[in-house]
């Protein structure tokens, strides 16, 4: 599986991280807008991790690494600056819609 990262994009801070904590469930489907809808799958213990996050709602940066099968990493970031991002607290449900993301292997930009 995919590790899904969102990070605030100031400070760092680690919001949401699925190498922490693998119960985090997420799928990105492509919209008719062109836009991405990623949806988030919150476990209960991460209640106040995700209120602070959504203080940072037009800060944050969200990633989704895969291995490729060449054993390469492959980065996405996905742009969530809009702020069109929200959280249902019944269902545990963070929906963050992207306009646009970029793709790349970190590997390539190493020294």
């Amino acid at each position: 599986m995919a590790r899904f990262l969102i990070k605030h994009a100031i400070g760092g801070r680690t919001f949401v991280d699925t190498q922490d904590n693998p119960h985090i469930q997420f799928e990105v489907k492509d919209q008719d807008t062109g836009r991405k809808q990623i949806t988030v799958y919150i476990p209960m213990e991460m209640e106040m991790e995700i209120h602070e996050l959504l203080k940072w709602r037009q800060e944050l940066n969200v990633f989704i690494f895969d291995e490729l099968e060449n054993g390469l990493q492959q980065k996405t970031w996905y742009y969530s600056g809009d702020g069109d991002l929200h959280y249902n607290e019944t269902d545990r449900v963070l929906s963050i819609s992207s306009s646009r993301d970029i793709r790349y292997l970190p590997s390539n930009f190493l020294e």
